[in-house]
């Protein structure tokens, strides 16, 4: 079992913290509780300070441009996703590699009728737990612990009180693009089996030229070096023609495809592009 935390998922949540700064025109999300998730001294110091937080937004735009926009925007468009969802009749949400994801605290209204079920590894689970208890942890959250090298994520769920037969969202994303084909592979053969006709699932992937190297983005493929540099490179990527195909095989069909042009003009107009290297996706399994 790893010692610690997932510092990645402690990442995305610096990222919402400080986007409370920003005038509520201008946000793309609203998450009040993320700064009261964070473990880092540091990061707790950032987002105890508007100045720090502006300081580490400009850093950011060198860094990953429109690193911080697209980072937001994922969260939110899910959010999105699921109110949607609820509206038309929802019973269940599983956050695959759910992190420090605050889902369950920002559409608490929303989604009272609905278990959401938070799967991830041990290590960051414990933490995610200190600060939900802290915080206040709704009733309808189920946490499932869960080893991804070790463990059958799908037999845990069922062991937590998930059920195929009702009507289910996944959400997996921040993930594939770390793993190799074949894991992905396997996991969406799981995702696919693990809830009936009518299961929708959100799942985010990298440009397969950015993954190959073979882009003309030079901010892309600056981004690409520098993961790789920290030991964390891109493994897998798709052509967006060769989605809806990939998708088949797995038994889901596409509902939305989002480029970044498209997420900039629905969430963040007058801020940066997101970058354009991911895309953000809705599929329904048939």
């Amino acid at each position: 079992m790893r010692s610690d935390y997932s510092r990645t998922a402690e990442g995305m949540l610096i990222l919402r913290a400080i986007e409370q700064y920003l005038p509520e025109n201008r946000r793309i999300i609203d998450d009040p509780y993320a700064a009261q998730l964070l473990i880092n001294s540091q990061y707790r110091m950032i987002a105890a300070s508007s100045v720090l937080s502006q300081m580490l937004s400009g850093f950011l735009k060198f860094w990953a441009p429109g690193g911080q926009e697209m980072l937001t925007i994922r969260p939110r468009l899910v959010d999105d996703h699921a109110r949607e969802l609820e509206a038309k009749g929802l019973d269940q949400i599983v956050l695959l590699g759910a992190g420090f994801d605050t889902m369950a605290l920002r559409l608490k209204s929303e989604l009272r009728n609905c278990r959401v079920f938070e799967v991830d590894h041990p290590a960051t689970q414990v933490e995610k737990v200190k600060g939900m208890n802290r915080i206040g942890k709704p009733g309808n959250l189920v946490f499932v612990a869960v080893d991804f090298e070790k463990d059958d994520f799908a037999e845990k769920l069922k062991g937590a009180g998930f059920d195929p037969a009702l009507r289910t969202f996944i959400v997996w994303v921040g993930v594939s693009y770390y793993l190799r084909p074949q894991t992905v592979e396997q996991t969406l053969s799981r995702i696919a089996a693990l809830g009936g006709p009518g299961t929708h699932l959100a799942w985010d992937y990298m440009l397969a030229d950015v993954v190959d190297g073979s882009s003309k983005d030079l901010d892309a493929l600056d981004k690409r070096w520098r993961v790789a540099a920290l030991g964390e490179p891109w493994l897998f990527g798709l052509k967006p023609e060769d989605f809806p195909g990939y998708l088949d095989r797995f038994g889901f069909r596409l509902i939305r495809d989002y480029e970044s042009l498209e997420l900039q003009q629905l969430y963040c107009p007058d801020r940066r592009r997101p970058m354009s290297y991911v895309r953000i996706a809705f599929c329904e399994r048939i």
